[in-house]
């Protein structure tokens, strides 16, 4: 049931992703820390809109056509 509603949350037709974790030991958090600064994970980004094109932004990520995450500016 949690499986379900997270995915109605997350809009995901496909899969569900946990979008970040949090460790709960301080090794393994500093571990990610360290990926991160590496360069060693990142975050891909599909495309940028405008606010006032956020419409064509949904219908985007809701075509499941993104293949990274899509960024609404200001």
């Amino acid at each position: 049931m949690m499986k379900s509603a997270m995915m109605k949350l997350s809009f995901s037709k496909k899969k569900l992703v946990p979008l970040i974790l949090f460790p709960k030991e301080r090794k393994n958090l500093k571990f990610l820390v360290d990926l991160i600064k590496e360069g060693k994970m990142k975050t891909v980004v599909d495309s940028n809109y405008p606010l006032m094109e956020a419409e064509q932004a949904w219908a985007k990520m809701k075509g499941g056509h993104a293949t990274g995450k899509i960024i609404i500016e200001p």
